[in-house]
């Protein structure tokens, strides 16, 4: 093969969705249907938004996503405190089907799709599959956070968040609005979502860090006080009956400093390439397989270098994702203690949230960072 796609997700889709034609080219995939079990929120953030998120993007047209894509469009964000504030921010997201998108854009690629086959690794060049092996002049490594790939090179292994979430039906909150919560008695270390999918049915879940738990508790029933028992969010959900579940672990972690190992090039989860503080992984994963499948274009055109991929995600990506993991470290600080979280938080407006949620980092941020010695004395 010329192209050998190791992970057919998102990013692993936008690469085949780039490759050539004229290229010998593999989408590999342990499921039988693509995309299939969903285990995200399934938003993405509008054109509109993506050009503030990643201002150094060459090209916004990936995100005029097809409305076929969509199950719903959301026009605000609500970011609730534990002592229930809440901050009501403009921030517009595509909701999506994922597994139909990732479907849709693989298959249409015109390139080879082989299911039902397990990434298993490496050895001697190869790419070994439960299949056999694969002998890949250039390997995409698409295949999640717990990469095989990743492993055969012995890459050092990212910072996980487990998740949980429910598919329910019966939600009555706002169609226009993602609902997030953060609080230690529902997502310690992290954050519970409502995402509203239209006609009463939705995502909603938690992400799950044990080291911010209490003791003995679990993700199973942080969730189901989250549906059943905390107040902010119960209260959508009353007469909602859960439809599916499903567990993941989300890398939220700095992405590898190198994305490109001789011929392997790293794209989407697999590199930690993930808006770290709030888990967000499909944007940078179509950024991430597309900006692949374009240097792999280039080099069989004999004209770039493969390491020539890093220049490129690191231009549209590498900024927002470090201060993402910025953000997020400077949550963690006080992800043990709600009081104290909503005493800080309390401190910012609307728009210091709204600048959050974009990757950017407020200036009340960057003095609480200076400060923060201080401030958890006080507090």
């Amino acid at each position: 093969m010329d192209v050998a796609v190791a992970g057919v997700g998102i990013a692993g889709a936008f690469a085949l969705r780039r490759l050539k034609k004229s290229l010998n080219v593999v989408g590999i995939d342990k499921r039988k249907k693509l995309g299939y079990p969903v285990e995200c929120g399934e938003i993405i953030p509008t054109k509109k938004e993506m050009k503030i998120l990643l201002p150094d993007l060459d090209d916004y047209s990936l995100f005029d996503l097809p409305r076929h894509y969509e199950s719903n469009r959301t026009k605000e964000v609500h970011f609730i405190l534990p002592n229930g504030k809440t901050f009501e921010i403009d921030f517009e997201f595509h909701v999506v089907n994922r597994d139909e998108m990732i479907r849709s854009i693989a298959e249409s690629s015109g390139h080879e799709l082989m299911l039902e086959t397990r990434v298993e690794g490496l050895k001697d060049g190869k790419l070994i599959t439960s299949r056999g092996e694969i002998d890949a002049k250039v390997i995409v490594a698409s295949d999640g956070p717990n990469s095989k790939m990743a492993r055969s090179l012995n890459l050092p292994k990212h910072e996980f968040s487990p998740a949980k979430q429910y598919v329910m039906d019966g939600i009555e909150c706002d169609d226009d609005v993602v609902y997030m919560y953060i609080g230690r008695k529902i997502s310690p270390g992290a954050y519970g979502w409502i995402i509203p999918k239209g006609n009463g049915i939705g995502n909603v879940g938690i992400g799950f860090r044990p080291e911010y738990a209490d003791k003995g508790d679990t993700i199973v029933r942080a969730l189901d006080r989250f549906v059943r028992e905390y107040p902010y969010s119960s209260q959508f959900l009353k007469k909602a009956k859960v439809i599916s579940s499903i567990g993941a672990v989300v890398p939220v972690d700095l992405p590898y400093e190198t994305a490109v190992y001789s011929n392997i090039l790293f794209a989407g989860d697999s590199a930690s390439m993930i808006i770290s503080h709030v888990g967000g992984g499909i944007p940078t994963s179509m950024v991430a397989g597309d900006a692949a499948a374009k240097v792999i274009n280039d080099y069989f055109d004999g004209g770039i270098d493969l390491r020539e991929y890093d220049k490129l995600w690191k231009k549209y990506l590498y900024g927002p994702l470090v201060n993402a993991y910025h953000l997020k470290r400077m949550w963690d600080r006080f992800s043990d203690d709600d009081d104290r979280m909503s005493k800080i938080l309390s401190l910012a407006s609307n728009s210091d949230m709204g600048k959050i949620l974009r990757c950017r980092i407020p200036w009340k941020i960057k003095a609480l960072s200076v400060f923060l010695p201080i401030v958890e004395r006080i507090l």
